[in-house]
């Protein structure tokens, strides 16, 4: 895939060491983590500008990452949203106890994939059990309620830098290949469901999961406003070419 320049990758991972650090603040901290989440997706915004230009290559590939106990489920609804909002898209698989899932996308997309799902998969793990579970309520129940709010605002934030970071692209000037940013992210976001679609033409959409207890919903929201998601940490499998 295309690596992340090892400069900018250290600049990410500093700005994270410090957002993550105990005695730093709330306040401080949210402004640490949002810069990391602007330079990624910065990164990728500009990625596909220079791709499409041909200053660049960047091609559609897949990455595979098994998720496996405990949390499955939520955890393999983090890694889609994860993708949905860095334009990828997933489909998995049981393989034994664990799901085997593929990601489709650019590859630049995929690296921030990579980082991001293997970051925020372990703050959701930590987050959820620091929780006191309400009297009355069951474990289990409270705490999916209280990951599917994490995973719910933790993907908002990413449309949102991923749309500030379009924005940004625009008012810079006119694209090095002469085409608007968000015709170009269009055009690569189309291009990833049409190969998606080729590679599993028979593929439905799985329903909705139903949540028994809401408690949490809210609590895991506040969690994802917290959440670091520049991603320090590297350990998803590497993604093999298409065709092969």
């Amino acid at each position: 895939m295309n690596e992340i320049p090892e400069r900018k990758l250290e600049l990410i991972r500093k700005l994270l060491a410090v957002a993550e650090h105990p005695n730093t603040g709330e306040a401080e901290a949210a402004v640490y983590l949002e810069r990391a989440c602007a330079l990624m997706s910065a990164y990728g915004v500009e990625q596909a500008v220079l791709a499409d230009a041909g200053r660049v290559r960047d091609e559609i590939d897949q990455l595979t990452i098994e998720v496996g106990n405990p949390y499955q489920p939520d955890r393999r609804s983090l890694l889609a949203g994860v993708a949905a909002a860095l334009r990828c898209r997933t489909i998995y698989r049981k393989v034994g106890s664990v799901s085997r899932v593929q990601v489709i996308g650019y590859r630049s997309d995929l690296g921030l994939v990579e980082m991001l799902f293997t970051s925020l998969c372990l703050q959701m793990a930590s987050g959820v059990t620091r929780v006191p579970v309400p009297p009355g309520h069951t474990v289990i129940s409270f705490r999916k309620s209280w990951m599917a709010g994490y995973v719910n605002r933790v993907c908002e934030r990413l449309r949102a830098a991923q749309r500030a970071a379009a924005g940004g692209a625009e008012g810079a000037g006119t694209p090095v290949g002469g085409r608007s940013t968000e015709l170009v992210l269009r055009d690569r976001v189309a291009e990833v469901r049409r190969v998606y679609e080729q590679m599993f033409p028979d593929v439905r959409r799985a329903g909705r999961r139903a949540l028994s207890d809401w408690s949490g919903w809210a609590g895991g929201r506040a969690a994802g406003d917290r959440a670091d998601l520049g991603g320090s940490r590297l350990g998803a499998v590497r993604p093999a070419a298409l065709g092969r």
